[in-house]
C-alpha cells in the first residue's frame, strides 16, 4: 500500500493574499479600524504561543493587545477571514478522488487540530483524506520527525510520498524516508508523476 500525504496551507488551500493583508481585514471587521500596533503585536505574539503549543494561540495572542477586550470575538473573525481567502486547486476534487482511487492519502499540517479541519470542511474537502494530522496533536511542527510518525501511525503504508509547499514540508519527508515533492502550484492532475522517482 502506498500514501500520498498532502501538506495543508498553500497546497490544499493556497490564498495570493498577504496573511497580514487577511489580519489587519479581520481587526477592522471587528472594530472598524487597525492600529498599526495591533498587528505588530499579535505577529509577535502569536508566533510565540504557537511555537510553544500554547492552547489556542489566535485568542492568545489577541489577548496580548493592550485594548482588546474581546480576543474570542477576534479570534473568530481571522479564523473566518483565512478560511474566505482560501481556494483549492482547480479541479482539485475530480483530481484527489482519482487519487485516491489508488492511494491511501493523508494530510499533514502544521496548526491547531479543528482550525485546520474547519478549513478543509468549508471545502468540502475532508472527505478525500484517510488520516489528518495537525502539529498542535503531537506537539511537533514539521520539520520535526515526530508529525510524520503519527501520520505513520495513522496511516500504515508501505511507502509514502509528501506534497508540500515549503522546504520543511520536503525536507521533513525525506529525513524520514518518505519520498517528497514541492509543490508549485497548478493542482493535482499529474499526481503521482515524479513523486516516486526510486
Amino acid at each position: 500500500m502506498t500514501a500520498i500525504v498532502f501538506d495543508l496551507d498553500g497546497t490544499i488551500l493556497t490564498t495570493d493574499r498577504e496573511y497580514r493583508d487577511i489580519l489587519a481585514n479581520a481587526i477592522a471587521d471587528v472594530r472598524g479600524d487597525v492600529p498599526a500596533e495591533w498587528l505588530a503585536t499579535y505577529d509577535e505574539a502569536f508566533s510565540e504561543h504557537f511555537s510553544d503549543f500554547d492552547s489556542a494561540p489566535v485568542r492568545r495572542a489577541f489577548g496580548r493587545i493592550d485594548g482588546c477586550c474581546d480576543p474570542e470575538s477576534y479570534a473568530n473573525a481571522l479564523h473566518e477571514a483565512e478560511i474566505a481567502s482560501l481556494s483549492p486547486p482547480r479541479n482539485a476534487h475530480t483530481d484527489l478522488e482519482r487519487v485516491a482511487d489508488e492511494f491511501e492519502l493523508g494530510v499533514l499540517t502544521n496548526g491547531v487540530r479543528e482550525w485546520q479541519l474547519a478549513k478543509l470542511r468549508a471545502y468540502d474537502l475532508e472527505g478525500y483524506f484517510d488520516a489528518i494530522v495537525a502539529s498542535y496533536e503531537v506537539g511537533a511542527h514539521k520539520p520535526d520527525a515526530a508529525p510524520y510518525r503519527v501520520l505513520e501511525e495513522r496511516l500504515p503504508a508501505d511507502r509514502y510520498g509528501m506534497i508540500g509547499d515549503s522546504e520543511s514540508d520536503v525536507d521533513g519527508a525525506k529525513h524520514v524516508g518518505w519520498s517528497a515533492d514541492r509543490y508549485e502550484g497548478g493542482g493535482f492532475g499529474a499526481l503521482p508523476e515524479g513523486l516516486f522517482r526510486d
